[in-house]
C-alpha cells in the first residue's frame, strides 16, 4: 500500500471504523481481518488441490483451467456472509486480503506472474443494478498486488432473467455454455489470471477458461476469494 493509500484509509478509518468482514470486531485501519478470524478459518490455499481448486481433487474431471488458487472455504457461515456483503456492497476487505494470501502463495511456490488479469464477467443489466462487479473488485486488489495489466474487453456475459442458483447442478452445467462470449483478442501463449469472488461447481471458471483458450491462451489460472468443499458443492449456489 502506497503512502498515499495509507493515508486514505487512515482518514477514512476516521469515519467509518474498520470492521473484520467475517466477525464484525473492529480492526486496525491497516487490517484486513482480525487476528481471531484469521486463526480460526482454514486458509483453503493450503488444502486444496492447486489443478482442480477442490480440497478432494477431482483433476480427473472435464475441467479447462490449469492452476487454481481460493482463499477460504465458502460453505463456513461467516465466510459466506462476508463473501454476500462483498457482492451487495463491495465491501473490499476480503478482496484485499485474498489479494495479499494469492500473491504470498505464488511467491512460495515460485509461480510465474501471468501476463493478464480478467475478471469472469457480469451482464450489464445486473451491473447497473449491482453498481459493480464484485470479480472486477477481486482483479483491481490482486492487479495492484502482482503489477498485473488488466483486460476487460475479452469475456462478456448475456443478460439473462433468471440466475444460476435457480437451477440443478445439472442444469447449470449445460446452462453455462450458453452465458458467456468472447471478443477477438489475440492471447496465443499467454498465461492469464481468471477470477470471481466464488467458486462451487467449478462450471463458470471452466467455460470461461475454454473462451480464454479458444483465444490463444496457454495457461489459465482461477483466483477466487473462496471455494466450495466438495461435498457440500451441489447444494450450494453457483456463480
Amino acid at each position: 500500500m502506497t503512502v498515499i493509500n495509507k493515508c486514505k484509509a487512515f482518514m477514512l478509518d476516521v469515519v467509518f471504523p474498520n470492521r473484520c468482514p467475517f466477525c464484525g470486531d473492529f480492526i486496525m485501519w491497516d487490517k484486513h481481518i482480525c487476528s481471531k478470524c484469521e486463526e480460526t478459518l482454514q486458509n483453503a490455499n493450503d488444502m486444496i488441490c492447486r489443478k482442480c481448486g477442490k480440497d478432494k481433487c477431482v483433476c480427473g474431471e472435464d475441467i479447462q483451467y490449469d492452476m487454481a488458487f481460493a482463499s477460504f472455504f465458502y460453505n463456513e457461515s461467516s465466510v459466506s456472509n462476508a463473501i454476500h456483503r462483498f457482492k451487495e456492497t463491495g465491501e473490499m476487505n476480503i478482496a484485499e486480503y485474498t489479494a495479499n494470501d494469492i500473491a504470498l502463495h505464488m511467491k512460495s511456490e515460485n509461480i510465474a506472474v501471468p501476463d493478464i488479469i480478467i475478471p469472469v464477467p457480469m451482464s450489464r443489466r445486473k451491473q447497473r443494478k449491482r453498481g459493480h462487479n464484485q470479480a472486477e473488485l477481486l482483479v483491481r486488489c490482486i492487479s495492484k498486488e502482482l503489477d498485473i495489466p488488466v483486460r476487460k474487453d475479452i469475456l462478456f456475459k448475456y443478460d439473462t432473467r433468471d440466475e444460476q442458483h435457480q437451477h440443478s447442478a445439472e442444469e447449470r452445467q449445460e446452462r453455462v455454455k450458453t452465458l458467456f462470449h468472447a471478443g477477438n483478442a489475440d492471447l496465443s501463449g499467454m498465461t492469464v489470471m481468471l477470477c470471481d469472488d466464488v467458486m462451487t461447481t467449478g462450471a463458470t471458471i471452466s467455460e470461461c477458461a475454454r473462451l480464454l483458450k479458444q483465444l490463444g491462451a496457454e495457461c489459465v489460472i482461477s483466483a477466487v476469494c473462496a471455494v466450495t468443499r466438495l461435498e457440500k458443492t451441489l447444494s450450494e449456489e453457483d456463480v
